[in-house]
């Protein structure tokens, strides 16, 4: 708080030096410039040095501010540290050596070094460090500032520790400000609750009971709801399994997307179900999947061939990428053949795909550079061979 006033002081107090300053050196002009201020030369004098001196104690005065000010900020930085450090030892004593818990306190450098020490322990330590940041009244002091009126920076410091925290008792409260008139709060909150629900171990069906609602609130974009999503991790198996079986494609793409980075086996059954999918972002995110979870089931093998003949390009291109990981006799004929596709992208992804099906992927490129009848494919096969 002091560090935002402080600079704002300082910004406030820099621009009225630079006026005085411009408005001094103005008025100076003005009397040198004026032909009647020639006859009384010491009226120049006498303005040259009153403006030269409020300049020069305009300058002198910024720099005591700026000064004063990084000195004191730094003491605080300081003062921080060291009691952070202080706390640091106090909850190493309480959590590893058996030491009774410090009188009630309202410290944020507690919380945050209790917070910091969290963050290093494995699952049991974790949850004893959770419910030591709960005995010692440092939780009922957050929720007293969640509660009550104003005071946005301070929700937002408790919104960033609860984020660490993963306490099923926050997540009421979390919940609510996902629906706050502040952006910025119903951003962080709505993140916040999604880290601290993958982490804090309550149920995959009351996750997606939570974020039923939140998924479909046209106050978050779709950037913040696959960030959601991807937070939840393997919690969010079950909602993202609920969001492929929705009619909507949004949602349908929502929980494609995320999949491409949690990599949930759980949901392949629905993957391969959308390969069949009438819109091609669909289509193509599904084959993105596949390839992300380095696997195409057997039963998948001939519709990743059919989309590898789709007419929209960028399914064709993930259609590629996911023949890379099959172990059939065919496979090498289909991605020579789509050496010649007109895409550039698909060209690139079939020729990346041959060169990760080894010995027999080698060969084909090879064959494709002297014999291929398409001469973009013969460059395509080239550029790959010459890359290996």
């Amino acid at each position: 708080m002091w560090r935002r006033f402080g600079l704002n002081g300082l910004n406030y107090f820099s621009l009225f030096v630079a006026v005085a300053v411009v408005v001094s050196l103005a008025v100076l002009v003005y009397v040198l410039v004026v032909p009647n201020f020639y006859r009384q030369p010491e009226v120049v004098y006498r303005m040259l040095v009153v403006f030269s001196l409020l300049s020069l104690l305009s300058i002198v005065t910024t720099v005591i501010y700026q000064a004063a000010y990084f000195s004191y900020s730094e003491s605080s930085f300081q003062h921080h540290r060291r009691e952070r450090e202080r706390w640091m030892s106090v909850w190493n004593e309480v959590m590893y050596n058996k030491a009774p818990l410090p009188t009630r306190t309202a410290d944020v450098v507690a919380a945050e070094a209790l917070l910091l020490l969290k963050e290093k322990m494995d699952p049991q330590q974790a949850e004893r460090a959770r419910h030591t940041y709960e005995m010692s009244g440092l939780l009922a002091r957050d929720m007293r500032i969640m509660q009550g009126p104003g005071n946005l920076l301070g929700k937002v410091r408790v919104i960033e520790r609860w984020a660490i925290l993963c306490d099923p008792q926050t997540h009421q409260t979390l919940y609510h400000f996902c629906f706050s008139k502040n952006d910025d709060l119903r951003r962080l909150a709505l993140t916040a609750l999604a880290r601290s629900m993958g982490l804090s171990g309550v149920s995959r069906r009351e996750v997606a009971h939570t974020f039923h609602e939140l998924i479909r609130d046209d106050r978050f974009s779709s950037g913040w709801i696959e960030q959601v999503l991807v937070l939840l991790d393997s919690q969010g198996i079950v909602l993202l399994q609920d969001l492929l079986k929705d009619p909507a494609p949004e949602m349908q793409l929502r929980a494609l997307r995320a999949l491409a980075y949690v990599r949930a086996d759980e949901c392949l059954d629905e993957c391969l179900d959308l390969l069949h999918s009438e819109h091609p972002d669909i289509r193509a995110s599904s084959l993105k999947v596949l390839s992300s979870m380095h696997q195409v089931p057997q039963e998948a093998v001939k519709d990743v061939y059919r989309l590898l003949d789709d007419p929209v390009w960028f399914v064709r291109a993930q259609a590629a990428l996911a023949c890379g990981l099959l172990k059939v006799p065919q496979v090498t004929t289909k991605l020579y053949d789509s050496l010649a596709d007109e895409a550039w992208w698909v060209r690139h992804n079939s020729a990346q795909a041959l060169s990760e099906l080894g010995a027999e992927g080698q060969r084909a490129l090879e064959t494709a550079v002297l014999q291929h009848p398409d001469r973009y494919a013969r460059d395509m096969a080239s550029q790959y061979l010459q890359a290996a």
